[in-house]
């Protein structure tokens, strides 16, 4: 069995090297005759190809619930539980509206990847920003939500293991205090099947669920949070009861 686990995963990690090297030239290439839109679509289809091989391969497989409850049109901010890589590649591939993360800008640096990317106009923070950085948010990203994006953030602020309990940030929430917009609270248990810092991939089958959109309006940052936080961890206890008593 555990043979097996490795050489699944090697096969999947050597086509994933592959692929991101190939749709990444193709990007690069692309950049001075395509829109943001249109690299944005490139992008997809890899991290869309990447999840059909994660599932063809290794064996992880999805259900998703509630993703109707994400606005089409129109300012919103997920919040999402975080806990491997998947989410990151998931959400891109499966989300019917074109989202940006708030990301280091650092990873701009990195060959190929970052240079991909930086093209696809997403929002990204300089680390020497320091507390203003939230003050050019606040006045930059309603431009964002007028271009048609919906924003993507993960509160715990990295990726945590199954039944790990960490504080939530509060970023997201006076994002969407300052910005009107509301949050759909996002349950997953990615980590289950990919955790943390693994190189293998476990067959199973990871449950996604939208929660029902939250207006921050008339709320403090902690009354906001707090209501995120249950909403996501309530549901965490029904799609993970093994590590979520």
């Amino acid at each position: 069995m555990k043979l097996m686990l490795w050489l699944r995963a090697l096969i999947f990690w050597f086509l994933f090297c592959i692929t991101i090297i190939c749709y990444g030239i193709v990007l690069f290439v692309c950049i001075p005759f395509t829109s943001k839109e249109g690299r944005y679509a490139i992008v997809k289809k890899w991290c869309r190809m990447v999840i059909g091989l994660m599932r063809t391969i290794c064996g992880v497989r999805y259900e998703i619930t509630g993703m109707d409850k994400v606005p089409a049109t129109g300012p919103v901010i997920l919040l999402s539980k975080h806990q491997s890589g998947w989410e990151t590649l998931a959400f891109f591939a499966l989300v019917p509206r074109r989202l940006s993360y708030i990301y280091k800008r650092e990873l701009h640096r990195l060959p190929i990847f970052g240079w991909g990317l930086a093209s696809l106009g997403m929002f990204s923070v300089d680390r020497s920003e320091g507390r203003t950085a939230f003050e050019r948010m606040k006045r930059e990203v309603p431009e964002f939500f007028a271009h048609g994006w919906a924003l993507v953030l993960f509160p715990e602020g990295t990726r945590t293991a199954p039944g790990a309990s960490v504080k939530y940030k509060t970023g997201g929430v006076r994002l969407a205090i300052a910005t009107n917009a509301p949050i759909v609270p996002i349950a997953l248990n990615s980590g289950e099947c990919w955790p943390k810092h693994s190189f293998l991939l476990y067959p199973g089958v990871i449950k996604v669920v939208f929660g029902d959109p939250i207006s921050p309006e008339g709320k403090t940052p902690h009354e906001l949070n707090e209501e995120v936080r249950s909403a996501i961890e309530g549901e965490m206890k029904l799609i993970s009861p093994k590590y979520y008593k």
